[in-house]
């Protein structure tokens, strides 16, 4: 038996499991698949979460042993003139960036540290189901590694499986889905040193749609996008459309997309903005996009998923110190988080849905500038350095038993 299980080894699991463990708990993390190598996921750490990790003593190590880009500002690019709409370079003191780290070597650092406080993480293990005591409370899963059948019993379950969360499903919880507008194709390919430098988080406007480029260090991202369920239009299209979009916006990327022969060869991130009925059953909590589905607009699921595992950890290790912990007092922790993180994620739900439609509005014009709202405000001298401070992910500092524990 675990104090806690929880299921999804995305960022919100692994720090949590992380967290946990530092604190004193028994935590075993199950994760599917046999690694953490995720692409075209989350990878922009806020500065609010590196001052957070910085007071766990993690952020300075991560920094220096993971290779990473660094990113000040949110820059869109059209061929008369770029637009500054964010610059994160008052957001904070000790950290005035996002930090690109990819989560294929983020979670597994993280990952190793948790099992050094003694967690328990397992990888290729698939949840398959939630048990119940005699009461109807959730009391622990069942899962399988290589076929084999498992269950593990716990005080309490955490499903943080992401978007498409089997936890979710299995509990019972309805999600609703609140319109997004948008849908992005994404391609990888190595980056030359000889490669223009850009802020780290670009956005090229084009007529036909914008054009991301992110610096992942070694590689490049780049997200075309469209409109939300138009992936059967793009196709008929053909990769073509695409290509000479990618190059009329970057003209350095000529003959540096040839390997790309179908729409089929790029990586569809169908874009969600879900909301969760609640985010919680006795003995049950979900978190990060299990929860709440964020836009990759802005850049925060990540952040968000890490702030909700922060505030977690910190309801629950005091409970979990009690032998046996009481259940009424873990419930307690969850609805906590609940009501804590509930509103502010729904706000940037809302704001997110009237981003995404003005984009949507602006690929069906053609224009190839920012929505208007944001053009004007991008002029106004500060403002982009007042967007930086207002849009800070906040992370809840931690209680003194996980501050106390060492890094």
């Amino acid at each position: 038996m675990s104090d806690v299980v929880i299921v999804g080894g995305g960022p919100g699991g692994v720090l949590l499991t992380y967290l946990l463990a530092r604190g004193g708990a028994s935590v075993t993390l199950l994760e599917s698949r046999h690694d953490f190598a995720r692409r075209f996921r989350g990878d922009t750490l806020a500065p609010g979460v590196l001052e957070y990790l910085d007071t766990l003593g993690l952020a300075r190590p991560l920094l220096d042993e993971v290779p990473h880009t660094r990113s000040d500002a949110f820059r869109w690019h059209t061929a008369e003139r770029t637009w500054t709409l964010v610059d994160y370079r008052g957001a904070s003191s000790r950290f005035p960036f996002y930090a690109l780290i990819p989560q294929a070597a983020f979670l597994p650092w993280l990952a190793d540290r948790a099992r050094a406080h003694g967690a328990r993480v397992l990888m290729g293990a698939r949840f398959s189901a939630l048990r119940h005591d005699d009461a109807g409370r959730v009391c622990g899963v069942e899962y399988t590694v290589d076929a084999e059948k498992h269950h593990l019993d716990a005080a309490l379950v955490v499903g943080a499986d992401g978007r498409n969360s089997k936890v979710r499903a299995a509990s019972g919880l309805a999600a609703t889905e609140l319109g997004a507008s948008l849908d992005i194709l994404w391609h990888a390919f190595p980056r030359r040193a000889d490669d223009p430098s850009y802020s780290g988080l670009d956005l090229f406007g084009t007529p036909t749609g914008s054009v991301a480029l992110l610096d992942q260090r070694g590689d490049w991202q780049l997200g075309w996008t469209i409109r939300a369920g138009s992936l059967a239009e793009v196709r008929a299209r053909g990769i073509d459309a695409l290509r000479d979009a990618a190059i009329g916006a970057l003209p350095w990327l000529a003959g540096r997309l040839d390997d790309l022969r179908d729409v089929a060869d790029l990586t569809l991130l169908p874009v969600r903005i879900t909301t969760v009925e609640r985010w919680t059953r006795p003995g049950l909590v979900l978190l990060g996009d299990a929860a709440h589905v964020v836009s990759p607009v802005g850049g925060n699921g990540i952040n968000l998923a890490l702030a909700d595992a922060a505030d977690l950890a910190n309801r629950l290790v005091g409970p979990l110190r009690r032998t046996p912990p009481d259940p009424a007092q873990l419930d307690d922790a969850a609805a906590g988080l609940e009501a804590a993180r509930r509103p502010g994620v729904e706000r940037e739900q809302r704001a997110q849905v009237r981003t995404e439609r003005l984009a949507a509005e602006r690929i069906a014009s053609g224009d190839a500038g920012p929505p208007t709202a944001l053009a004007t405000l991008a002029r106004i001298p500060g403002f982009p350095r007042y967007a930086g401070r207002r849009n800070r992910v906040e992370v809840p500092a931690p209680v003194p038993v996980i501050a106390a524990g060492s890094p």
